[in-house]
């Protein structure tokens, strides 16, 4: 087959590649499960925003999509699931060239704040250049663009390990039941069996306790004297009235 021929298979081949692989962003989400990668026409679908936003002083009007409305594409920390853990999520940003953006989920999601980030694919009524485009994030209302992403690729929701994968963190978490065990209307006599007393000043009706495990975590608690009210010694049959939550404090020295 002549030279010309071939080459003009191979642009074609290219050219039809190109058509049949448009240019995606890939949304990875935070639990295990198809990740998904969207194209523009797919975007297309989602409801459609229009955003005016300073671009280095500029007014600028873009048209895209909530990013939220982006994510919702994979699994998201969102509703009384995640109600408790959201805050410990972040979502990665990154365009082709690897520059990265980072933003809390607490700044994506409603019920925390109400923030609003962008995925445009117009300027001015326009497609983006191709060193912005196809897709880019607009986050308005940031007194600099540091979190503009151009040429968005990517799309992640990472879990943050430091709140609550740290080992002191993991301490709290197998000891806490067992902190929170100890009940208004239980006796002196089952407190003691988690918690100890510790010098300062204390009363037969009220006492402060240190955790056997940690002298540093601490309750106040209140008692209802049983037997004779008049008389100081405590007793391990004295009901709790009130106890605190556990606090931190350093120990106290007599």
């Amino acid at each position: 087959m002549p030279v010309r021929n071939v080459a003009l298979l191979l642009c074609a081949f290219l050219h039809v590649g190109f058509c049949q692989n448009p240019a995606r962003i890939l949304i990875e989400g935070i639990t295990i499960g198809p990740n998904w990668a969207l194209s523009a026409s797919e975007l297309a679908l989602l409801p459609q925003r229009t955003i005016t936003a300073a671009d280095h002083g500029t007014s600028v009007t873009f048209q895209g999509v909530l990013l939220t409305d982006v994510l919702g594409k994979v699994a998201t920390p969102t509703g009384e699931k995640f109600h408790q853990t959201a805050a410990s999520y972040y979502v990665v940003a990154e365009g082709r060239d690897g520059y990265r953006a980072v933003f809390a989920w607490a700044e994506l999601d409603s019920t925390f704040m109400d923030k609003a980030v962008y995925v445009v694919t117009k300027r001015d009524g326009k497609p983006l250049s191709e060193d912005d485009g196809p897709f880019q994030l607009v986050v308005p209302g940031e007194k600099r663009n540091a979190r503009w992403v151009r040429q968005l690729r990517l799309l992640r929701i990472e879990p943050n390990p430091t709140p609550y994968g740290s080992e002191q963190a993991r301490w709290i978490g197998a000891n806490l039941p067992e902190l929170e065990s100890i009940k208004v209307g239980m006796t002196r006599g089952e407190l003691l069996k988690v918690f100890m007393g510790e010098g300062g000043i204390s009363t037969r009706g009220w006492h402060r306790y240190v955790y056997r495990k940690c002298g540093f975590v601490k309750v106040d608690v209140e008692f209802s004297p049983a037997g004779d009210p008049s008389s100081f010694k405590e007793s391990p049959d004295d009901r709790i009235m009130r106890i605190s939550k556990p606090f931190l404090e350093l120990a106290i020295m007599d």
